[in-house]
């Protein structure tokens, strides 16, 4: 009776605080990544530690894995390309532009471990341990052109931004699981320490720029301004007898670990704000887990930062399902923005898996078009792998 009460206060205090902001949920690991992103209520993955603490309890077999990957974004950077700052036919349209762009690079690379430990013949645990660093660099394009300008050099306020944040988290975690004749009931948390830098530059949009040149910039250091604090994660699950349905929910950062950042002129604050998510999945076919995942409210994109570029908000839906066909695992799924911002597609994702070499990519369905040729709005690649007995 008392797990109950404690259940009930716990989705309690999920609710009670869902009108924070946030970054977007990220995709550390492979197995996730090659799923739409669905992890909070997968079981077959070394990465419960980071999706969701309580479902290292699910399946607390010994596990490893690690991975690395990239992520690049395009919001209408390809647009403004095909600009000629030197003589500008449309101000209303350039305007509109500097409002709302930007052109973003995330790679998120981790190691993980998990331990299982047998306490007694109904209650047993686990532990884990793992290191992640996620880099996040963006560029925008900000400015205000008055009427009747034609070259963007007589204009003394448009500039070129570039934000780059690098945040290096090791969290260590504990679940504990209680058996019951309907069911088994999962408590995890995470307690992890994170040291985070953050670079900036601002510089004049003029005529000589290349554009599409500026990307090379994203993969500065961003060892500026150090911060080394901490955060909390807590997760809740239930699974029913077999694994016919598990069902997850998580908060991330629950403590909103705040961060120390260059000032370029913006009165904004960075803070990596509790992120909440739930997750439901299923392996009632043989072989195979099919997960759905679901923001409970928007979460902010790294965008704008330093800039009077409103940050965008994100609020995804993830369906995927992962077969363990043998010595392969395959896995595909895809992923929608329900906020639908900036005319975003449907992000198609996929992947291979042979135990510790793992391949994982995705792409969006929005094609934008670079140097007479289209490609995805935004895709990413990892490389990675894992094991368990």
């Amino acid at each position: 009776m008392r797990f109950f009460m404690k259940l009930k206060v716990f989705s309690v205090l999920f609710i009670s605080l869902l009108n924070l902001s946030a970054f977007e949920f990220g995709y550390m690991g492979n197995e996730s990544f090659g799923m739409g992103g669905s992890g909070v209520a997968v079981s077959k993955s070394a990465w419960g530690l980071y999706y969701n603490p309580a479902m290292q309890g699910v399946d607390n077999n010994f596990k490893i894995g690690y991975s690395f990957g990239i992520r690049i974004k395009e919001n209408r950077i390809s647009d403004l390309s095909n600009i000629n700052l030197s003589n500008i036919s449309s101000v209303d349209l350039l305007n509109d532009i500097l409002t709302n762009n930007g052109l973003s690079m995330t790679s998120e690379n981790g190691i993980a471990l998990q331990v299982p430990l047998i306490l007694t013949e109904n209650i047993s645990s686990s532990i884990g341990v793992g290191v992640f660093y996620t880099k996040r660099s963006v560029i925008n394009f900000t400015g205000n052109i008055n009427a009747g300008t034609t070259n963007i050099d007589n204009v003394n306020n448009a500039y070129i931004v570039t934000n780059r944040l690098d945040i290096l988290e090791i969290p260590v975690s504990y679940t504990m699981q209680i058996y019951s004749g309907f069911g088994t009931f999962y408590l995890g948390g995470n307690l992890k320490y994170i040291y985070s830098g953050h670079s900036a530059d601002k510089n004049k949009l003029d005529s000589g720029v290349a554009v599409m040149d500026s990307f090379k910039d994203i993969f500065k250091s961003g060892s500026g301004v150090k911060t080394n604090t901490f955060g909390v994660d807590v997760g809740l699950a239930y699974a029913a007898p077999m694994e016919y349905i598990v069902i997850g929910i998580v908060a991330k950062n629950l403590n909103n670990p705040k961060l120390k950042t260059i000032d370029l002129g913006e009165s904004q604050n960075l803070k990596l704000d509790s992120q909440y998510r739930i997750g439901i999945s299923t392996r009632i076919i043989p072989l195979t887990t099919i997960a759905l995942d679901a923001d409970l409210k928007p979460n902010y994109e790294f965008s704008g930062f330093n800039t009077n570029i409103s940050r965008n908000k994100v609020q995804y839906v993830s369906l995927g399902a992962m077969v363990n066909a043998g010595v392969v695992d395959i896995r595909f799924g895809f992923a929608k923005d329900i906020l639908k911002n900036n005319n975003e597609g449907w992000l198609i994702s996929g992947g291979l898996g042979f135990g510790f070499i793992d391949l994982s990519v995705f792409s969006d369905t929005k094609l934008i078009k670079v140097n007479n040729s289209k490609i995805p709005s935004e895709f990413g690649v990892k490389l990675g792998g894992s094991f368990s007995f």
